[in-house]
């Protein structure tokens, strides 16, 4: 079936005269990552390039008309028809749940599932909606829309004679308007299409308009109609957009009632439109006349980092450079009420090849997820007592700091262990001496140069590493800790012996050697005086 057929509208005037909404969700459909079928009757009769990608399909022929049972897991089959059981009206959706869904190649996918109730060429039918939840608890979802194709719609060729009526009318004009050709022959144009109809005043229009006609029962048709003079009259090509506009109703309705936000915005990155999650993530007021100016957005937007995110390198900005999809997390905080939220964002082309073309930006709230993560990234990479980095983070940031481009200065890696910390353990109790670790550590930071970095690597042993050696550190480190420490009622003094290496630019020791050097170095040191050795 041609593409023309498929989208409903036959004649290519019609076509460029066509309101451009159901395309444009058309095509945000595609482009989205998110998968949607629509099955009826317990068979699958549409899914989208996302979810043919999913099952490893290498073509829709491959999974259309196929039970639906066939690409869920047995133990995902009772709750989805438990799921679409509850949807009793149009238009209704289910709660989001998940599934798992079998790919043809075998492999399975832990998805999240929500089901809308629709209908699929007169019957009633069931829209799903699957992300892939594996993206998402990487704190990456990808969040993206879909739609169904429009409905075949063939156009009505009406013949038109110089007195304005009917002179011919095809089989496709009966099956539009409901009236067979021996009803309407000879009779005005205007009571074939149901309403009055002028085709001097559509060809001074320009040759085409949008109308609204009535079928024989009453119903209203959106029709496009365009018109050509013949030397005996005028012949009418009426092209039935009903089909379509039910479908850009049952698309929005669709947008509207997924989690993820959608934003549309023009070659000018003004927003043209969001649906009702973009809305109440973003606080959005679409349609007014500050809606998308930079300076007039409610919310404000940062990198991982916190720094600002420059509009050059917004994703959004980088997509309509490139003309390709463009994925990030971005931190967005919310001016109304400084909310603070992490999207998973994608950018994409929404007219490609367009001179002024708009981007379509999808988001996903991973807010939950993304803090985990850093949650758990930062429990991996530090002492859960002091806060400070941990023996595997020290490591790593020496290494990085041994990969720099050689400078000029050394650099020094102090190894410190403090003397009596068992003794303060023993005869005050555990949590006198998590105090005294936790006043320790801030003292060492304090003790040091800004670019330093300090971290505990055992009980009571902490290293320090100084990019740029000043010869003084181990000096300032105990004169730091000279003072007495008062918690829990008690004053206590900690001493610390020190033991520290001297790391020159063109020093070659790993820094696992450079961290066993300094222990060594301070064991050499108990209890005399701290000094450095030269690698």
């Amino acid at each position: 079936m041609a593409r023309g057929e498929r989208d409903g509208v036959g004649d290519p005037e019609a076509r460029a005269a066509s309101p451009g909404l159901a395309d444009r969700y058309r095509v945000l459909i595609e482009h989205s990552p998110d998968a949607i079928g629509v099955h009826r009757g317990g068979a699958l009769v549409y899914l989208n390039p996302a979810g043919l990608r999913y099952l490893r399909a290498d073509s829709a022929a491959d999974v259309i008309g196929h039970p639906i049972e066939e690409f869920i897991a047995a133990e995902s089959i009772g709750p989805m028809f438990e799921r679409i059981a509850a949807l009793d009206t149009h238009g209704t959706a289910s709660a989001a749940s998940e599934a798992t869904v079998l790919a043809l190649d075998g492999t399975t996918l832990t998805m999240e599932a929500v089901s809308v109730r629709t209908v699929w060429n007169g019957e009633p039918a069931f829209q799903v909606i699957l992300r892939d939840l594996t993206e998402h608890k990487a704190a990456q979802k990808a969040l993206r829309y879909q739609a169904a194709l429009v409905e075949h719609v063939s156009d009505a060729i009406v013949g038109v004679s110089s007195d304005g009526l009917v002179s011919s009318w095809n089989p496709a004009a009966e099956s539009v308007y409901g009236r067979s050709a021996e009803e309407v022959l000879g009779r005005s144009v205007s009571y074939a299409v149901g309403v009055p109809c002028d085709p001097p005043s559509i060809l001074r229009a320009g040759g085409q308009l949008c109308e609204s006609h009535r079928r024989a029962d009453g119903t209203a048709l959106a029709m496009v109609v365009s018109a050509a003079q013949m030397p005996d009259g005028w012949v009418l090509v009426c092209a039935d957009r009903s089909a379509v506009r039910r479908a850009e109703d049952h698309f929005t309705a669709v947008v509207e009632s997924l989690e993820a936000g959608v934003v549309v915005l023009d070659h000018t990155g003004r927003i043209e439109s969001a649906n009702l999650a973009a809305k109440t993530i973003l606080d959005l007021q679409v349609g007014s006349d500050t809606a998308g100016r930079a300076s007039t957005l409610p919310f404000r937007v940062y990198n991982t980092d916190h720094s600002p995110i420059q509009p050059f390198e917004h994703p959004v900005a980088v997509t309509r450079r490139t003309g390709r999809p463009s994925q990030t997390v971005i931190g967005v905080e919310r001016l109304r009420d400084s909310r603070q939220f992490w999207l998973s964002l994608t950018a994409t082309m929404l007219t490609a090849g367009d001179p002024v073309p708009s981007v379509v930006a999808t988001f996903v709230d991973i807010t939950d997820a993304y803090r985990m993560n850093m949650k758990l990234e930062h429990a991996a990479t530090h002492d859960d007592l002091t806060g400070l980095p941990n023996r595997p983070l020290i490591l790593a940031r020496l290494d990085e700091e041994l990969a720099r481009p050689a400078h000029a200065d050394a650099m020094a890696v102090l190894f410190i262990d403090l003397d009596n910390f068992k003794t303060i353990n023993d005869l005050h109790g555990h949590t006198v001496g998590d105090a005294v670790l936790g006043v320790v550590a801030a003292r060492l930071t304090r003790a040091l140069p800004a670019d330093a970095f300090v971290g505990r690597i055992g009980g009571d042993e902490f290293v320090a590493v100084v990019p740029h050696r000043s010869g003084t550190e181990a000096d300032d480190l105990r004169a730091e800790l000279a003072s007495p420490i008062t918690t829990a009622g008690r004053v206590l003094t900690v001493t610390a012996s020190i033991g520290g290496v001297t790391v020159e630019r063109d020093d070659t020791r790993s820094a696992l050697d450079i961290l066993d050097d300094a222990d060594h170095e301070m064991y050499q040191s108990k209890p005399a005086t701290q000094h450095f050795s030269h690698g």
